[in-house]
């Protein structure tokens, strides 16, 4: 991958610094990740980049910024930095997306999509993907192509977690999504949305007990060097969603749209693979967090035990959703 990687910056470069040479100078563009270097999102990012620079001659140079940079590390300012077209590409997953498209959360709905046979068949090449990327464009941007942060496991200090009541009243991080914020309540914690940025302070403080994030994330922002237990549940899959500003995208020619169309659908399909590679490592290397004490694996028992206690979500969220929404992901009422 890293070699990948590097070709794909030569290339890039050799492109930018002709253009440069014919006196012409690259187009600009600032493309906002909200995931650090080390993620599986950045291959993705890159990827976009270099295919970009590549396929127009390198009349557009993009520039990545990690960890919401140009937001200050503030998630929700990041896509408001979209939709007035001060940044001009853009990724970012569901839970985040979804305080502000609000219908973009349905994959991550509990249990809803538990393989990735599944996400392939209704996200990545089903009507569910189609819908997700209507949603985020009527937000005020054009979503792209989807790609995939993954399934959320759950992290704490407290205690292992195997069934409902070893979360009743936990002080858990969720971003800010009402259906992880509702659900977890089902369960009996005690759920409360802040940013990112301040979860690692947070959990090594005691300000919270617990958090949930996906294996990718919970080692690249070193959340596991300040926990002591670990939960692998798949219990919500979320997916990422690669957009361009309204305002850069009708600057385009029709050429330029669908080079821009084409390369996102190929950068997210690298972004799936390396991802899913991702988890795989990660599995394996648990012992690089020596506070982790113990990483426990739900039995379908106990996973059935959790589905029961969540399980009216779907019924609040029915009307304001949709029950054909919901059916795009293969859950029918």
């Amino acid at each position: 991958m890293k070699r990948t990687r590097l070709i794909c910056l030569l290339i890039a470069a050799v492109l930018i610094f002709s253009l440069a040479a014919a006196g012409q100078e690259a187009i600009k563009l600032k493309f906002s990740t909200a995931a650090p270097t080390t993620s599986s999102w950045h291959p993705g990012a890159e990827k976009f980049a270099a295919l970009v620079t590549e396929r127009t001659k390198g009349k557009f140079a993009i520039t990545i910024y990690p960890r919401d940079e140009l937001s200050g590390g503030n998630q929700a300012a990041g896509i408001e930095l979209l939709q007035i077209g001060a940044t001009d590409i853009h990724l970012q997953d569901a839970l985040v997306w979804s305080s502000i498209a609000k219908k973009s959360i349905i994959p991550c709905f509990p249990w809803l999509l538990p393989t990735n046979a599944e996400v392939d068949k209704y996200v990545m090449n089903g009507e569910g993907g189609k819908a997700l990327r209507q949603i985020i464009s009527d937000a005020g941007c054009v979503c792209l192509a989807v790609g995939e942060n993954g399934y959320r496991q759950v992290a704490n200090n407290r205690n292992p977690i195997k069934m409902p009541e070893d979360m009743k009243g936990l002080k858990i991080r969720v971003p800010g999504s009402n259906v992880h914020v509702n659900l977890l309540k089902y369960i009996g914690a005690d759920p409360l949305t802040m940013n990112q940025s301040e979860v690692y302070t947070s959990l090594q403080q005691g300000a919270i007990d617990a958090c949930e994030n996906t294996l990718d994330l919970l080692f690249t922002q070193n959340t596991l060097e300040v926990v002591s237990h670990l939960t692998l549940w798949n219990y919500s899959y979320d997916p990422l969603f690669l957009s361009v500003s309204n305002k850069l995208w009708n600057s385009l020619s029709d050429e330029e749209k669908v080079i821009f169309q084409e390369c996102a659908e190929e950068a997210m399909k690298h972004q799936v693979k390396a991802a899913r590679e991702t988890v795989e490592s990660l599995m394996k290397n648990f012992g690089k967090y020596p506070k982790v004490q113990v990483v426990t694996s739900l039995t379908e028992d106990q996973v059935a035990a959790f589905k029961k206690a969540v399980a009216p979500i779907y019924e609040d969220y029915r009307k304001t959703f949709g029950e054909d929404l919901f059916a795009k992901f293969g859950y029918t009422f």
